[in-house]
């Protein structure tokens, strides 16, 4: 057990800590949806039901639960319900594709998920799979601009839907909680679990080798980033958590470790209000941030960009702003220029920060200091309880002054991969010298005397694409089932933050004659039928063979 010290109550479920602040809050706005407010008791009373109603489907302590929903009041209730009997969240990308979805279902054995209007479909052919549909606009409010605002989304949507089929049971999410709501007359609100320990959620991430992976974090170590947050503000900047003034813009999507942990639970744990939002819309968010006085906002760098080209927060008063800043990707040094100065202009007394974290360790585990400007190409120092080193790429050894791999020795560090263990072993190393497990990240860093990290590059074969992770390996072998490909290779090609995918393919040989540009537009057309938009490659090159090592592994180097 990693030691620690914290003023905060950690060692408890996430499902406690939602309850705690049900207990101190009650009627007061818990979550902001499209202009429609909902309360910590009517919060709280969604969960109750959609635990029951877990239950009376079959769902048991240690089942995984896929929750494969956007920013919205039921992908809330439903993180929290699921925590609350001893599940497990399997978090999913909301917009994942079937192969996609099947992979995760696979992974985790889940065999309950909860889907939205457009990822159903991905949910077809699962037949022992008992499926839970939730509409995007269930909780619009019931006035004229809810009305307009569901017309807005139908359209959006038209023909991106499909059902599910050849599944276990789908079943609308009102008659799921009327289902819970039966439940509990019967036999009262489920037993609520109480292992901090025990893991309460897997996140995809690509590991070591670009394959997808299931992280399994516990409550426990959820609970002890989201407090970090808690100690900036109140240890670090001297400020006090104002639950009725307060709130959290939760556009970073929360099947991600940071919107999952800084921004959706942060709020839980605390007691104040947030806003959700499906997508990012930087107009709508920044509607958002003025109407409700939103103070704690985190977000990608486009979001940033976009915010501050148009002009969406000029003038707007951030004196009482806590904490703002970006994460997901690099972030140029210039939009940390303009952030700041926006901010200063604004009458903020906080900088704009950026940081660094993997899903490994729930995500973040540095931060610049909002009190100064960050130094460029900082990615800030170790947050509260974090410690942080580099060795040298492949061993234990300590390296000074000097780049290398960045290790981070931390209570937020996962249990796993889920039924990985080699690859466990391969980034959670026991080092001799001190006999602690450290967390090797495979990225490149420098530390200098001050403390200040700062990031090289990657290491991993892992690329992300408008703040998604994407794994070559995956889109590799989705690609190898086309009768045209022999063998092919996916690289990422551009700076950082603006990285797009490149495919090489090595064509069959009864292919070979082919017209290239059909081909080209053959392998599109797979592509955006079986991979998420963001794995789609945007350049086709074709290639004798591909460069090898000496191993016989793919030589990357030489495509690039």
């Amino acid at each position: 057990m990693i030691d620690y010290t914290t003023i905060y109550n950690v060692k408890t479920t996430m499902y406690r800590q939602f309850e705690n602040s049900v207990k101190e809050r009650g009627d007061n706005p818990c979550l902001y949806y499209y202009n429609n407010t909902l309360s910590w008791n009517a919060v709280s009373d969604m969960v109750d039901k959609c635990a029951a109603a877990l239950v009376a489907n079959g769902v048991q302590k240690g089942d995984r639960v896929v929750i494969c929903l956007p920013n919205m009041p039921q992908c809330i209730t439903a993180i929290y319900a699921v925590n609350k009997i001893g599940a497990v969240a399997s978090m999913l990308h909301p917009l994942s594709v079937k192969s996609e979805a099947d992979y995760t279902i696979n992974l985790v054995g889940a065999k309950y998920a909860f889907c939205f209007d457009v990822s159903e479909k991905s949910f077809t052919e699962n037949p022992d799979l008992t499926l839970i549909k939730c509409r995007t606009a269930q909780y619009f409010p019931k006035n004229a601009y809810g009305m307009i605002a569901n017309m807005l989304y139908k359209k959006k949507i038209k023909g991106k839907t499909a059902p599910a089929e050849n599944v276990k049971k789908l079943i609308d999410w009102a008659d799921f909680l009327k289902e819970g709501e039966e439940y509990i007359k019967e036999n009262g609100v489920p037993e609520t679990a109480s292992d901090p320990l025990a893991t309460a959620a897997v996140m995809m991430t690509g590991g070591t080798t670009g394959n997808p992976k299931g992280v399994m974090l516990t409550s426990e170590a959820i609970n002890n980033l989201s407090y970090q947050l808690v100690d900036v503000v109140e240890q670090v900047l001297n400020m006090k958590i104002d639950q009725d003034n307060d709130a959290m813009l939760t556009a970073l999507p929360v099947f991600h470790g940071f919107g999952f942990a800084l921004c959706m639970h942060v709020s839980m744990c605390v007691g104040m209000a947030q806003a959700l939002f499906p997508q990012f819309d930087a107009k709508m968010c920044s509607a958002s941030i003025k109407k409700y006085h939103i103070n704690y906002i985190f977000g990608v760098p486009d979001f940033f960009e976009k915010v501050y080209n148009a002009g969406y927060l000029k003038g707007v008063d951030m004196s009482t702003m806590k904490l703002i800043g970006s994460g997901g990707d690099v972030v140029p040094y210039s939009l940390t220029e303009k952030m700041d100065r926006l901010l200063k202009e604004n009458g903020a007394r906080v900088h704009f920060v950026s940081g660094y974290g993997l899903t490994e360790c729930v995500t973040v585990c540095t931060f610049t200091d909002p009190r100064r400007e960050a130094p460029q190409g900082c990615i800030g120092v170790p947050c509260y309880n974090v410690e942080a080193m580099t060795v040298k790429p492949g061993t234990t050894e300590k390296c000074e002054g000097e780049d290398g791999e960045l290790c981070i020795y931390a209570p937020t560090l996962m249990q796993g991969y889920w039924n990985d263990p080699d690859e466990t072993a391969k980034v959670l190393i026991k080092h001799e010298d001190d006999g602690r497990v450290w967390l090797h990240t495979g990225d490149m860093c420098f530390i200098d005397e001050r403390g200040d990290i700062y990031y090289r590059q990657r290491l991993k074969r892992v690329y992300k694409i408008s703040g998604y992770l994407v794994y070559p390996s995956f889109i590799e072998e989705t690609y190898r089932a086309m009768a045209e490909i022999f063998d092919c290779c996916v690289i990422g090609v551009g700076d950082e933050g603006k990285t797009t995918l490149k495919l090489f393919v090595v064509k069959n040989r009864k292919f070979a004659s082919d017209s290239e540009a059909d081909l080209i537009e053959k392998i599109k057309r797979f592509g955006e039928q079986n991979l998420s938009k963001w794995s789609v490659p945007k350049e086709v090159a074709f290639i004798d063979a591909l460069p090898r090592t000496k191993i016989g592994k793919v030589d990357f180097k030489m495509l690039k």
